[in-house]
């Protein structure tokens, strides 16, 4: 999560590849996803104000999940097949304060910061208008370090009719509570398992690191995070440094998601319950780090369009490139909410922009509908679900 704009008109961007291109893609892609026929296909993604029916049911099978698995929402537990009709956004904030929040305001000696989020009903009527929208589930990316807000989103999940993923963990070391310092692995990871268990967090994350290499002190939250994962069986996804076109000095490694990723295995994470963020910010035209990520059983957290730190034009390039080499299944897409540019009310595309705009995108670009719904649907539920464990 970052404070960069959105871009208005990314509807309208034009990728920069030909019509046989395009075809020879689609071709491919037709069989790129793997997991079955899918339960709820999307059919129409018009503008924002034009795809109520973006979804339907076909009545086929869709991806087959654990014995006893769910997805652990705000409000209750529910099975992964209750969300098989709408987009599952896997990383947006509905309740945040950044980058100066209330802790690093008092530090500062300033005036504790206002967002838009702080307007819950405004919150309410923006997620019940991404439900129409064809959204079934966010998840939001907040936690204590960033004034995320649990109160808020038990109110936008009862009264929106979307339901809410909260997660659980911290951000990076700059806005760690004091008392991570001295704080051993294992205690750090006792906390966020107990945290988890009282809260009913259905994932950690945004877990991050605020340059382009891990810190002590981030490697060690890294670390205990994939203790408590373990443990839970809850997913992680991460938040990396990667800008895209915008100049870092120094510049962050490009290996940077693959260093994350070691660390998160290290501590006993499972693979297939990490989704790297922000690796839609890497500026590599083939995609090399994603399909690294991807080889590797993880998710790839395309979780910025429609922000530019990159033209999203690349992002689709890359998308196309990730899918040609059969990683159709270790993709998640979502938008990392954070502008009120982009709200509906001040004439954005909303929190369901990741479908509206980028999905729209990548049918235009020779993505198949199948695909796409793979992608939105079914990827972000086999992340997220689990079978719960007693706490240990």
């Amino acid at each position: 999560m970052d404070s960069i704009e959105p871009a208005p008109n990314d509807a309208k961007r034009q990728i920069d590849l030909s019509r046989r291109d395009f075809l020879k893609r689609s071709c491919l892609l037709a069989g790129a996803a793997s997991i079955g026929p899918r339960s709820g296909m999307l059919v129409d993604l018009g503008g924002a104000s034009d795809s109520a029916g973006a979804l339907r049911q076909t009545g086929a099978r869709g991806p087959a999940f654990p014995k006893g698995a769910v997805i652990r929402t705000l409000l209750k537990d529910v099975p992964p097949e209750t969300l098989a009709s709408g987009a599952v956004l896997f990383h947006e904030h509905l309740s945040i304060h950044y980058p100066l929040t209330r802790a690093l305001a008092a530090k500062q000696g300033v005036q504790p910061p206002t967002n838009f989020s702080d307007d819950v009903d405004l919150m309410v009527a923006e997620t019940r208008a991404a439900g129409k929208e064809g959204v079934s589930c966010i998840v939001d990316g907040g936690h204590p370090d960033m004034d995320r807000s649990l109160d808020a989103l038990k109110r936008i999940a009862a009264e929106s009719g979307v339901h809410i993923v909260a997660s659980g963990g911290y951000y990076m070391q700059r806005n760690y509570p004091p008392e991570i310092a001295a704080k051993t692995v294992e205690q750090i990871a006792d906390d966020l398992v107990r945290q988890a268990t009282i809260e009913r967090l259905g994932a950690y994350g945004e877990i991050g690191q605020q340059g382009g290499e891990l810190t002590a002190e981030e490697r060690k939250v890294f670390t205990a995070v994939a203790k408590a994962q373990a443990r839970t069986g809850l997913p992680i996804f991460t938040h990396n440094a990667y800008l895209g076109t915008i100049p870092v000095n120094p510049p962050v490694p490009r290996e940077a998601a693959l260093r994350q990723l070691d660390v998160l295995e290290a501590g006993g994470a499972k693979p297939e319950k990490i989704a790297i963020g922000h690796v839609c910010c890497l500026d590599e035209p083939n995609a090399e780090v994603a399909k690294q990520v991807a080889r590797r059983g993880a998710f790839v957290g395309f979780d910025r369009v429609t922000i530019q730190t990159l033209p999203d034009a690349k992002r689709v390039a890359m998308i196309l490139a990730l899918l040609e080499a059969g990683y159709a299944d270790n993709l998640l897409l979502s938008s990392d909410f954070s502008s009120g540019r982009a709200l509906k009310k001040n004439g954005g595309p909303g929190l369901a922009q990741t479908v509206t705009v980028f999905g729209k995108m990548l049918l235009d670009a020779g993505v198949t509908r199948d695909t796409l719904h793979a992608i939105l649907v079914d990827n972000p539920r086999r992340f997220l679900a689990f079978v719960p464990k007693k706490p240990s």
